[in-house]
């Protein structure tokens, strides 16, 4: 039987191609060609997503298709983890492709909680798909699910789809090579490597940019955090899956198609877990060039930063404004009574009268939650150790 799906790819293949390579260039984002071939193979959803093997955890997602908005949502939240053919896929080689309709029968899938809770109520049924990349850090695999109501791709259509796959895995390779030749020269980084806090710049899928001396340091102690093949990661498994999640809240780039109209955030605060179990403040901040006038260039970052515990003293403005959406005149003043400074202090030494001192002090008891100077002082201390 004639294949529609050939019929509308027929025209648009050359065009497909060129998007992959644009978005495997940084023209473009990675979403535009995922969304044209979702639209041409009439897909409940194609993905395109990178898995961190030191914790399991899913590091990015890029998805489009017909699924409804909180199918993305609950697969990195939850059912990746529980995702047979993932564990089909994963000890797979490079290459290796995978029809879910080959290893998983009806009774299996009849039984299976990934497809009864998740996969099947929510329209999706048939996988075929592969492993685009894998060494020692990622696993980068790309997806076909078709509807629920169709039948598997066919032989004809598979060949399509491994054609294009073909083009992902040559465009991600001129991604990575390009990753590769990049340097961080911005304002923003000299900025950044004056604060001593430790401040580090990362993509949407968690590319390391640029991390100034103490954000290397910590880096280096792997403690909390560290960095794999360029990129940031969590030690503890659980750290990372939440900071894949705060990344994608901040939709650095467009990661989804799927009718998801929730507002991107500009900060989004984390509990991450040390190697001794004890828990840390971090906070992400979306940096977006029409927002820092390229300042921190022409991609948008997320700048990590933390309260270190035993580092609260001599605290920087900066960290207090990005962690509690402080305004630079309140994060001067709440550091400054951090650091032991008296109102009358503060007042003499930013050259403002007590009654400015008193109303942005107020501004700042209400954005921190604090009751009073003594609260915001334990507030600010004790959120390394939440």
């Amino acid at each position: 039987m004639p294949s529609e799906i050939l019929d509308l790819l027929a025209p648009q293949f050359d065009a497909i191609v060129e998007s992959i390579y644009r978005a495997g260039s940084g023209l473009e984002p990675w979403l535009q060609p995922i969304a044209r071939v979702a639209e041409v193979f009439d897909s409940w959803a194609v993905q395109l997503l990178g898995v961190n093997k030191a914790t399991g955890v899913m590091a990015f997602s890029f998805e489009a298709g017909a699924a409804p908005p909180a199918a993305p949502v609950e697969y990195i939240r939850h059912y990746h983890r529980i995702d047979p053919r993932l564990a089909k896929t994963l000890p797979q080689p490079a290459g290796t492709w995978i029809s879910c309709e080959e290893h998983f029968d009806e009774s299996f899938v009849e039984k299976d909680p990934f497809y009864q809770e998740y996969l099947i109520p929510l329209g999706g049924r048939y996988l075929y798909g592969t492993k685009l990349r894998d060494d020692e850090t990622m696993t980068v695999l790309l997806g076909h699910l078709g509807k629920a109501q169709r039948p598997p791709l066919d032989a004809e259509e598979k060949e399509a789809f491994r054609r294009l796959a073909e083009h992902f895995a040559r465009a991600m390779q001129i991604e990575t090579a390009l990753e590769q030749r990049a340097e961080q020269h911005s304002i923003g980084a000299e900025l950044l490597s004056r604060m001593r806090q430790p401040m580090i710049l990362v993509d949407h899928q968690r590319r390391i940019g640029y991390r100034n001396r103490n954000g290397a340091e910590l880096l280096k102690r792997g403690e909390l955090i560290c960095e794999i093949d360029g990129r940031l990661a969590c030690r503890d498994a659980d750290s990372d899956h939440e900071l894949t999640i705060a990344l994608r809240d901040l939709v650095l780039v467009p990661v989804s198609n799927m009718g998801d109209a929730s507002k991107p955030l500009d900060r989004r605060s984390l509990r991450l877990r040390r190697r001794d179990n004890a828990n840390v403040a971090a906070t992400l901040l979306a940096l977006r060039p029409e927002a820092t006038l390229g300042s921190f260039g022409r991609t948008p970052q997320a700048l990590f930063t933390l309260f270190e515990p035993g580092a609260a003293l001599n605290i920087d403005p900066f960290l207090l404004s990005t962690t509690f959406d402080l305004t630079p005149a309140e994060a001067r003043l709440a550091a400054m009574i951090v650091n032991g400074r008296s109102t009358e202090e503060c007042a003499r030494e930013l050259n403002v009268k007590m009654s400015t001192v008193r109303s942005q002090l107020l501004s700042v008891f209400a954005k921190t939650g604090a009751t009073g100077q003594a609260d915001l002082v334990r507030l600010i201390l004790s959120a390394s150790s939440i």
